[in-house]
């Protein structure tokens, strides 16, 4: 039924450019053409994500309420003047389908520190909560190594430390009520992995609000910028967080690295 953003991230260590490529977010739509036309007066998870994507995109600037105010009404008019559709108010499938082609082609740069730089101390931070790979988890890196032997790829190995850190960020995102690849409690991902010690040369985060993971998955799956992150080659080990809760039902958040 749903899926909810991705972000592409790649870290090069012998490089000194932060390239993090933002990519699909579809959150309770399934496809652009499934979902029906909302306006003003509208409310629950599917104006909550729209509203998460164009704050992202700079054309929302009220809270993300799930709830279709004159606010997001002016932010859905600003963003069909931008993009040369007829300006309604309202999002109706050729509104949706730009908002997710927009958002799935932001990009964010940002250059790392100097390694010769020490690095900055660590916020204080909660100790991740427990070791190990939950079932669910577990379950979702068996649909994501299947997936990629169909392809031809290696399978990535489950990383419980990574897995620990992706749960923090699905709780996070819910506990601060928001979807973002930055966090208000971490920074970055690549910020959070330092907090948490994790090494790499290349890194990546996937992040989705869904029902269950099969359904997470296939969407995931579907969704072309994704299913890169998720069939990248460069990528050797994989952690993934699901927790319960969210506009969706649970937040995942898959965290990917390659040493």
């Amino acid at each position: 039924m749903e899926e909810c953003n991705v972000n592409k991230a790649i870290h090069r260590r012998y490089k000194q450019t932060f390239v993090v490529f933002v990519t699909l977010v579809v959150c309770l739509f399934g496809t652009a053409s499934n979902a029906g036309a909302f306006g003003k007066g509208a409310k629950g998870p599917d104006v909550y994500a729209v509203q998460g994507m164009l704050k992202s995109l700079g054309y929302f600037t009220g809270m993300i309420t799930g709830y279709y105010g004159s606010e997001t009404e002016a932010g859905v008019k600003r963003f069909q003047q931008r993009y040369g559709l007829p300006v309604t108010g309202a999002v109706d499938d050729k509104t949706l389908e730009s908002i997710l082609y927009a958002y799935a082609n932001a990009k964010i740069i940002k250059r790392p520190p100097s390694p010769k730089q020490p690095s900055p101390s660590p916020s204080p931070s909660p100790k991740p909560p427990e070791s190990g790979v939950r079932a669910e988890e577990g379950q979702m890196i068996e649909h994501v190594n299947t997936a990629r032997k169909a392809a031809g790829l290696q399978p990535l190995a489950a990383d419980s430390k990574l897995s620990e850190v992706a749960r923090l960020k699905s709780k996070d995102m819910i506990d601060h009520d928001y979807f973002s690849h930055q966090s208000p409690t971490y920074g970055s991902p690549f910020e959070m992995m330092q907090k948490f010690h994790i090494t790499y040369s290349t890194a990546g985060e996937n992040i989705a609000c869904n029902q269950s993971v099969e359904a997470a998955h296939e969407a995931l799956m579907n969704s072309p910028g994704h299913r890169e992150n998720l069939m990248n080659a460069s990528f050797t080990r994989i952690g993934i967080g699901i927790v319960d809760g969210g506009p969706c039902g649970k937040m995942f958040t898959q965290l990917f690295i390659g040493k």
